[in-house]
């Protein structure tokens, strides 16, 4: 029997040990003591968080009202609760708490960002003492079978379709945009436009085919080729993927380096009125006192931070970019020389176009982040549209704006002096400088397990020292080689390195998997054009990069330089 009039607010799923019965209809039995139903019976806090913790779920705390005169949840007429009013400091807190969700789920998206590059190409670069899982276990406890670790050091599926959006944004949008009005004078105002249209079609189809493939044959860029053929040649084929992984990653860093110098370079000599004592080339050799010692950190996820200022300061260098090629052209009119197709050059547009779409690398991480893998697709053709609307709006505005005396790296076109051009090569340096690791982190990775295969620095000092001199000696390459090529060929390396390095990467592996799991005709038909059209202009862009060096033609008129000889 009930006591009559005594209310019950609370779970109905009362917690064991208030011991108060529960009879579903929200009244209390009478085996409830006198002094019981007389007050509150509040949950102390901290053993409710201990409960909470325990039980994974939330319980609000439990009242016995004794309030004769309130009615019954049966026999009260509709009544809707009346919202309480929201006075003016609880709104100021709800913007505040509000901000700062926003500002951390920023910060977080960035941080996943930076962490995708521990699974670059769906690789499991993660080592076992940074999984929360195998950290701290023994020898034997870390005798687990490849797939089981392979299991536990995959990224879960946390990130909705906005975040999905800006990282795959953040992938493609980079540093490479300031190539890309010299490819337009290479290649011609209208025949860039419709190529970079092109490709950026080649490429989302290209990457829609990688990701269904790896969605049914599962692991990474390079263990789909070796599952696929579960022979010696799937091995090779694992193997090769690696390589343009490698050398593509490695040719980036190198290009960037020269950039970097030139920017130094015309730094120094606005600030110093043309005194600078070093030669441009030796610049190139600066970044490293940056790029080594960041290249030594084992955690990727530890230079989020890096990431986070990078990606602010490239954003800050394009609005710049925008800004002085839309006042040149307010002002001075169209650049000079402008052509609509270059018949002799076009073919390094080619090149430096699939170097821009820089990124499938990061493709497979970001959509075996997902929550919703399903929307992925989605996600590759927005962005895409909004990469290349992007690409083509700087390539366009940088090529009308200077014409035929466009430089290399458009930056390197702004007015000198002014401390606005100074801070924009200072700072967009900077941001390459700060994403020059996570380039070269994949390419570490590749080398060192193939080097030193499943051996830990944490367990020999000698493999810790042997690997730190290999990434210092890696960076080094890197730097020797931008050296060799020089500022005055920068243009032609870029489109060598898109060629050669990009070209399989995007277009002659995703098909060449692709064929080997289609279930029609037409699908098998796709993917041999889509092979022999990588294999085309690989070959045939290879050969006219390497004319250009060994027979370059006439030099055409040049930027004046700042500082005169």
């Amino acid at each position: 029997m009930s006591t009559p009039n005594e209310k019950f607010t609370g779970d109905a799923d009362a917690p064991a040990h208030l011991d108060v019965p529960n009879t579903g209809n929200g009244s209390i039995e009478d085996d409830i003591p006198e002094r019981q139903r007389s007050k509150s019976v509040d949950i102390p806090r901290q053993k409710m968080i201990n409960q909470l913790k325990s039980e994974g779920g939330f319980r609000t705390h439990f009242v016995v009202n004794h309030a004769d005169d309130v009615p019954s949840d049966e026999t009260r007429p509709n009544a809707k609760r009346r919202p309480r009013p929201m006075s003016r400091g609880t709104s100021y807190k709800s913007f505040v708490y509000s901000v700062k969700s926003n500002r951390k789920s920023l910060a977080r998206t960035l941080s996943s960002y930076s962490t995708s590059y521990s699974h670059f190409a769906g690789e499991n670069w993660v080592e076992d003492d940074e999984v929360p899982g195998l950290a701290g276990l023994t020898a034997e406890e870390l005798a687990l079978s490849e797939a089981e670790k392979a299991e536990m050091r995959r990224p879960e599926r946390t990130a909705s379709f906005g975040k999905a959006m800006f990282m795959f944004l953040k992938a493609f949008i980079g540093s490479g945009l300031m190539f890309l009005p010299k490819a337009f004078e290479n290649g011609g105002l209208v025949f860039s436009i419709c190529l970079m249209v092109f490709i950026a079609a080649i490429c989302l189809f290209a990457f829609l085919r990688l990701v269904e493939t790896q969605l049914k044959v599962g692991g990474s860029y390079g263990d789909m080729g070796a599952r696929l053929w579960p022979t010696q040649g799937g091995r090779i084929l694992r193997i090769t993927v690696l390589f343009f992984i490698c050398i593509s990653q490695m040719g980036f860093v190198a290009s960037y380096t020269i950039f970097i110098s030139q920017n130094l370079y015309d730094v120094v000599n606005a600030l110093s009125n043309c005194a600078s004592p070093i030669q441009e080339r030796y610049y190139i050799w600066m970044p490293l006192i940056i790029i080594i010692p960041f290249a030594m950190i084992r955690r990727i996820a530890k230079l989020s931070f890096a990431a986070i200022v990078a990606d602010v300061l490239i954003l800050y260098g394009i609005i710049c970019v925008i800004y002085f090629t839309s006042d040149q052209l307010y002002h001075n009119g169209v650049g000079p020389g402008i052509t609509l197709i270059n018949p002799s050059n076009f073919a390094l547009m080619i090149g430096t176009a699939t170097f821009s779409f820089e990124g499938i690398g990061l493709v497979i991480p970001i959509a075996e982040a997902m929550k919703e893998p399903e929307k992925f697709p989605k996600v590759v053709i927005i962005g895409m549209a909004i990469v290349t609307g992007i690409y083509i709006l700087i390539a366009t505005l940088g090529y009308l704006a200077y014409g035929e005396l466009v430089q290399a790296a458009v930056i390197a076109n702004l007015p000198q002096p002014s401390s606005l051009t100074a801070s924009v090569q200072i700072l967009y340096s900077l941001a390459i400088i700060l994403s020059a690791p996570f380039m070269l982190f994949p390419a570490i990775k590749i080398v060192e397990n193939g080097i030193f295969g499943a051996r830990r620095g944490r367990h020999s000092q000698k493999i810790k020292w042997s690997k730190n001199a290999l990434r210092c000696i890696m960076a080094i390459i890197c730097a020797a080689v931008a050296f060799g090529i020089g500022a005055d060929n920068l243009d032609k390396f870029v489109s060598l390195v898109g060629c050669v390095a990009c070209v399989p990467l995007c277009f002659i592996f995703p098909g060449l998997f692709h064929y080997k799991t289609a279930l029609n005709v037409r699908d098998k038909i796709y993917d041999i054009i889509l092979m022999i059209w990588g294999v085309g202009i690989m070959i045939y862009t290879l050969y006219v990069n390497i004319n250009s060096w060994v027979h370059p033609g006439p030099a055409g008129p040049t930027l004046a330089p700042y500082c005169p000889s």
